[in-house]
């Protein structure tokens, strides 16, 4: 898995962002908002070295980039399965190149928090538009939220689940931190309750044939043994997992995932296929997997078990905030890649 960053802009400010800061330094630095369609190429050339059919764009709004149909056209040509994480306010060529990809190939993650659209009498008008968009797109839609408070409304989205007639299935992230950053997040003192909250979700989501799936950073202890059982009987596939997922930077750069940006990446032109770059990129933090989120974790059978994966890196590094993190490895051989810019 390998996520490239098309786009460093977007077209909306949410709270709990977490690439934000990274995309914001970026472009200060390179004075690149968008990935040039030769650079777009060899990130394709990449995964087709690392034996990986999928192609994730991520940004930023990846559909804010003025050639994304030329980017959707040649990642056609090489994957049997295209994923566009969006928030689902897209321009009209964005959204008519991806109408245009057959529904079994292509799956757009909407992130659906409302809180996001709430800017200065703005937010009917959007989610209308947004909605649109949604029912444009239908089955390759996935929809997507992010819990970044203890108090969050997942019911709302049964209802557009059955209006725009997308993919009977809802995504939850949790916001983790950015280190030496800013955003929005939630603090693992209110995983429990969360949890508890999730599991009475998933059983009124069951009865409208929708169900729940996790993105990283979910840890064991969120759910007690009822809640785990209501999951499973709603047949929600409970994992806690955080691992290098590779965000792909427009400069080139290959980043752990966002909430550790500039504290586990590779340079850029590291010669190194995805599988080799996620086993380095591990080294780089195998010192923190022993701890997690809580300093209960490092007793926690499942976390010794490899049960539960002690929950994002992100956190577990603030706990340490006073020890360096920024870990050395071994000069990686290097192979050219492109940073051309519009």
């Amino acid at each position: 898995m390998a996520n490239i960053v098309v786009s460093s802009v977007c077209n909306l400010k949410c709270p709990f962002c977490f690439a934000g800061q990274f995309l914001d330094a970026a472009r200060l630095e390179a004075g690149s908002v968008f990935i040039s369609v030769e650079a777009f190429e060899e990130r394709l050339e990449f995964l087709d070295r690392s034996g990986i059919n999928e192609i994730r764009l991520i940004g930023g709004e990846p559909t804010l980039h003025p050639h994304f149909p030329e980017l959707i056209a040649r990642a056609r040509q090489r994957s049997q399965h295209i994923v566009v994480f969006s928030h689902g306010l897209m321009p009209e060529r964005a959204v008519a190149s991806l109408e245009a990809i057959p529904k079994e190939a292509c799956t757009v993650l909407v992130n659906m928090n409302a809180a996001q659209l709430a800017e200065a009498g703005r937010t009917h008008r959007l989610l209308q538009q947004r909605m649109e968009v949604l029912v444009r797109l239908g089955q390759r839609v996935l929809p997507g939220y992010t819990i970044y408070a203890s108090r969050f409304d997942l019911d709302p989205l049964l209802a557009i689940i059955e209006q725009v007639d997308c993919r009977r299935e809802i995504r939850v992230g949790l916001a983790q931190p950015i280190l030496d950053g800013n955003n929005t997040y939630l603090h693992p003192k209110q995983y429990r309750f969360v949890g508890a909250r999730l599991a009475e979700f998933a059983r009124r989501a069951a009865d409208h044939q929708v169900k729940l799936a996790f993105d990283c950073g979910f840890v064991r202890c969120m759910f007690d043994d009822n809640d785990r059982d209501i999951l499973k009987r709603c047949g929600t596939d409970f994992a806690s997992h955080c691992n290098p997922i590779l965000d792909i930077a427009i400069s080139g750069e290959v980043i752990h995932c966002f909430p550790l940006t500039e504290k586990v990446q590779l340079q850029a032109n590291s010669g190194l296929d995805a599988g080799e770059m996620r086993t380095a990129l591990s080294a780089r933090t195998r010192v923190y997997r022993s701890a997690g989120i809580y300093p209960e974790c490092s007793a926690c059978r499942y976390k010794r078990s490899g049960e539960c994966s002690g929950g994002c890196l992100g956190i577990v590094l603030r706990r340490f905030e006073h020890t360096p993190v920024r870990l050395q490895l071994p000069a990686l051989p290097l192979i050219p890649m492109s940073s051309d810019e519009f």
